[in-house]
């Protein structure tokens, strides 16, 4: 199957990507296939560690799937035949029909409406846990893993409580939800943004386990901080029979960020910092200037060390609309890209 590129004009997770500040539409794209990718390479992950790859999967639901960003990927890894995507939005659930020739239903915001017969190998739930508050939460955790087929696993994200904006209180309950997101089709009240932590989740999926018929000991339950895109965490939720031997450890996306760009005295100036996995040195950071890297920080410290770093280069000779990328690399190869922009927006006016 040829790899679709094609995007819907209504598609909020690229919309979102193209009205970031200094954005253009080359760059919006950039980011948009970037994450879809690693949220692909994610399941993956999870998938080669339960069954050994796609060609153990008889089937596999993406639930609340938006307009393909990550779906795109999987169906060049899995029959279409054998993918079913759940949406709220009609237009959406359409869209990856008519694109990638997958099953499609929509989906209600409650759990009950979910109409779905039969059960799924996999059953993916990426960004969508992430903004539900308690109640919801829990309601859709249990929805969707009643879906899980016997030795089969939920792969769910959600925002661990590190990434709570700075001085906000930790919650007691173990779950912080703020009636806002980035859509603008669902009250907030019902799709914000919540914060989570493991013990949260713990009590959650044991329950979700206990209301489909297995124990706590039965269903394990698989924590991977940051395991989604080196953001948001990623969990696990086996059917039993689970698996023996250790947990899954996909390779992880750098995390880092872009602190401070300008231009002073005729050289561009860029810094920010970035950290690998707990088990890996502080990632090498490059500087791309269109497709040539210009320079490379290597990564130097302990293992799970967080690293600064800097680059400064003249203006004169490099063009104002060519793409300046700089991107952080794992020990293991693991690419994030931490700034994608021109200068254009640095220069004076003139």
């Amino acid at each position: 199957m040829t790899f679709s590129t094609r995007i819907h004009p209504a598609d909020e997770m690229f919309r979102f990507e193209l009205a970031a500040p200094h954005r253009t539409a080359e760059v919006a794209n950039l980011l948009y296939f970037t994450t879809g990718r690693q949220i692909f390479e994610a399941v993956a992950g999870v998938v080669a560690w339960r069954f050994q790859g796609f060609g153990g999967v008889r089937s596999l639901l993406d639930f609340a799937s938006g307009y393909g960003r990550s779906t795109r990927f999987l169906v060049e890894a899995l029959a279409p035949g054998k993918i079913t995507v759940a949406e709220i939005d009609p237009a959406a659930v359409r869209f990856q029909q008519e694109t990638f020739g997958v099953r499609g239903v929509a989906a209600g915001s409650e759990p009950e409406s979910l109409a779905l017969e039969g059960s799924f190998d996999v059953v993916v739930a990426s960004s969508f846990f992430s903004h539900l508050p308690a109640a919801r939460f829990e309601a859709w955790l249990a929805r969707l893993y009643a879906l899980v087929a016997a030795g089969g696993v939920l792969i769910f994200s959600a925002h661990g409580m590190g990434l709570l904006p700075e001085g906000e209180p930790i919650e007691p309950s173990g779950i912080a939800f703020r009636p806002v997101s980035e859509t603008q089709r669902l009250e907030g009240t019902e799709y914000g943004t919540s914060y989570v932590s493991p013990e949260f989740v713990r009590r959650v999926a044991a329950r979700a386990a206990r209301a489909a018929g297995a124990t706590g000991a039965d269903a394990r339950l698989v924590a991977l901080p940051y395991g989604l895109c080196g953001f948001q965490d990623l969990y696990v939720l086996c059917r039993p029979p689970v698996p023996a031997g250790p947990d899954p450890r996909p390779p992880l996306v750098p995390r880092g960020a872009f602190v401070h760009g300008a231009v002073e005295n005729g050289n561009a100036v860029a810094r920010g910092w970035a950290v690998g996995d707990r088990d890996e040195r502080p990632p090498d950071v490059r500087l791309l200037l269109g497709e040539r890297v210009a320079e490379v920080s290597p990564g130097q410290g302990a293992e799970g060390a967080r690293r600064d770093w800097r680059f400064t280069f003249p203006v004169a000779g490099t063009d104002p609309d060519a793409l300046v990328r700089i991107e952080a690399v794992s020990a293991r190869g693991v690419v994030r890209i931490l700034v994608a922009e021109t200068l254009r927006p640095y220069l004076p006016r003139v």
